[in-house]
């Protein structure tokens, strides 16, 4: 259901994507024009981690200030353009972490005050060590058979329901508090209203499979009471309107909230520009972690899909993401924040074209072990994870092979995966592989990608996290037609692609 304000037939309209990745954030400004998308960085900050009292959290309260300061310079660029400002606003970022907030206050009428339930304690991060032990022990209640029929979501030590297995908070929380993912959170702080969209509810293991309500087993199992959880919201469905108080403050006007695939990767995938909806897609959402899978009608549940680590995420449309997780570019960054740490200056244009030379297959590391997922001296652990090929009797030890063995393993691992994924899904391999993102920049590893795969890599959108989100929003004003295949269409007519074809044979 689209029930957001509709947009003035054919006419121009300017809506705001906010987009919170682990490492850094953005409102994008996007202006819908002549049957294309035009992205605006109205404004970018950091989100960085906080390590206090031995726990790593996220700094909500700058998040919040950075999204308002975001959206009153999208408003002035929309204004600026000739448009009377935002249609509306989307909102999205990483997945499992939550925060928790109480009871909204009751005004002089005795009526309750929507946005002005405060925000208790911290927003803990994912990468936090609290749920070391907890998927093993939780396995002894149910078993991680039994989770995956019920969820379709693999078993990682970040998961939602794990996190609260781990937390004593809800436990003395006052009658009235919501557990909100933190897009969710940020739409109640914009609203004053309490959901949780279901794409990003899908990624908590809490969700049963098919996305249509949670499992009362599940949550019994880790103690959670269900009057904790908001009610689902689907994307595309209008949350709400922007709170008069927060009208006032950013002069935007009572702007409507849409609900948007507001797990990143769901709106990532949504922008995949891929041009046959009728086959299943098979991309990479390419940033801090690497998303390699297939969109699919239907989730994989099956024994064999757990086994091998893969999940089935909600995605747009009632469409699955079957998908496994790869730490992707968070490798290099992490890398290159140790080295700018001991006093190096590096700039990644100049890193990868030095790792660009290097003699291919000298080493290997394994991308997805666990070893690699808190921060910290990241060089130094890949460095001494690497294996040596090919008779090398020595580790990588300059910035550039320390890259190269980086890049060639996670193409190595997509190949390996995305074989898994077909395997497990029953399907050939398909003929293209679309990598978005950050990451799809990245010229070096689409070639190595290419070339480890045999089969075309088409690159872009760069920001199709954003993409998605507009597009979203804007079929929700009645902007674009309702179909998944014109949402695509759009994102095409929208950006400039670029494909590299395999250079050496698939091996």
């Amino acid at each position: 259901m689209n029930d957001a304000q509709g947009a003035e037939p054919g006419g121009p309209i300017a809506v705001a994507a906010v987009d919170l990745g682990a490492t850094s954030g953005r409102v994008m400004l996007g202006v819908l024009a002549d049957g294309r998308i035009e992205l605006i960085a109205a404004h970018r900050f950091e989100n960085r981690l906080r390590d206090e009292d031995g726990q790593l959290r996220w700094d909500i309260d700058a998040l919040w200030a950075e999204v308002r300061q975001g959206l009153r310079a999208a408003h002035d660029g929309a204004v600026e353009r000739g448009l009377t400002g935002l249609a509306s606003i989307g909102i999205d970022s990483w997945a499992v972490d939550y925060g928790l907030v109480g009871p909204d206050l009751v005004g002089a009428d005795g009526a309750s005050v929507p946005g002005s339930g405060e925000v208790l304690g911290e927003v803990v991060a994912y990468r936090d060590h609290r749920t070391d032990g907890i998927p093993e022990s939780f396995a002894e209640q149910v078993s991680r058979e039994r989770q995956y029929t019920l969820t379709g979501i693999a078993q990682q030590p970040f998961n939602t329901l794990y996190q609260l297995v781990a937390d004593d908070r809800p436990a003395t929380l006052p009658p009235g508090s919501t557990l909100l993912m933190v897009p969710d959170l940020l739409g109640y702080l914009l609203t004053g209203e309490r959901r949780t969209e279901r794409t990003n509810a899908s990624s908590t293991g809490m969700l049963a499979v098919g996305g249509q309500g949670w499992s009362a087993e599940l949550l019994t199992a880790a103690g959670v009471d269900p009057d904790l959880l908001a009610p689902l919201i689907s994307p595309g469905e209008r949350l709400g309107t922007v709170l008069p108080e927060l009208v006032r403050e950013l002069g935007i006007g009572e702007v409507p909230v849409i609900a948007v695939g507001s797990h990143d990767t769901a709106s990532a995938v949504l922008a995949v520009p891929a041009a046959d909806d009728a086959h299943p897609v098979a991309f990479i959402s390419s940033g801090t972690w690497s998303l390699i899978g297939l969109e699919l009608s239907a989730p994989v549940s099956t024994a064999a899909a757990l086994e091998a680590g893969f999940t089935n995420e909600g995605g747009v449309d009632g469409t699955t993401r079957f998908l496994k997780n790869v730490a992707g570019m968070w490798l290099v960054s992490e890398s290159i924040r140790q080295w700018e740490e001991e006093g190096a200056r590096v700039d990644l244009a100049d890193l990868l074209a030095a790792a660009a030379v290097m003699p291919a297959h000298r080493f290997r590391i394994d991308p997805t072990d666990p070893a690699f997922l808190a921060p910290g001296r990241m060089a130094d652990r890949v460095m001494l994870a690497a294996r040596r090929l090919a008779g090398e009797d020595e580790r990588p030890r300059t910035p550039a092979q320390l890259v190269r063995c980086i890049l060639e393993s996670l193409a190595v691992t997509y190949r390996e995966e995305l074989h898994t994924a077909c395997r497990l899904a029953r399907m050939p391999l398909p003929e293209r592989l679309h990598v978005v993102g950050g990451g799809s920049r990245n010229a070096l590893l689409n070639q190595l990608t290419a070339d480890a795969l045999g089969i075309e890599v088409v690159a872009g959108p760069m920001e199709a996290t954003a993409l998605g989100n507009v597009a979203l929003q804007a079929r929700a004003l009645g902007a674009v037609p309702g179909e998944h295949g014109a949402l695509r269409g759009l994102v095409r007519a929208s950006v400039e692609l670029e494909r590299f074809s395999p250079s050496i044979p698939s091996g």
